[in-house]
């Protein structure tokens, strides 16, 4: 009967450590994301990304703001043809302009430029 005491006691105080280690907490590590650098917009423009949307009907090179509306140009350089490419835009609303692709209004740019450069 001694012997089932003393193997009863290992077996619960191997059970005690193994529960004990098993509740370790874990350390808190702080993961950083990467951030992409703040940039200044200048004055007069806004910042937009160009999207590539050949794959609708009609459809084109669109500019999307931060707000992820969409625009239309009627003239883009070619050199700005690059999908998710960060630029700088100024711009109006064309008037009396109808869009075929129905993704976006259709602007005139005034002048646009790739931000960081």
């Amino acid at each position: 009967m001694d012997k089932k005491i003393k193997g009863i006691q290992l077996i619960s105080f191997c059970l005690v450590l193994l529960l004990v280690a098993s509740c370790k907490t874990k350390k808190n590590t702080i993961i950083q994301e990467e951030t992409e650098p703040v940039i200044e917009v200048p004055e007069g423009y806004e910042a937009m990304i160009v999207k590539d949307y050949h794959e609708l009907e009609s459809c084109g090179f669109l500019l999307m703001n931060a707000d992820s509306i969409y625009y239309e140009p009627i003239q883009l350089d070619p050199i700005f043809y690059q999908n998710n490419l960060k630029v700088f835009v100024k711009y109006q609303i064309s008037k009396n302009q109808m869009s075929i692709c129905m993704k976006g209004k259709k602007i005139d740019l005034l002048d646009i430029k790739v931000q960081g450069k």
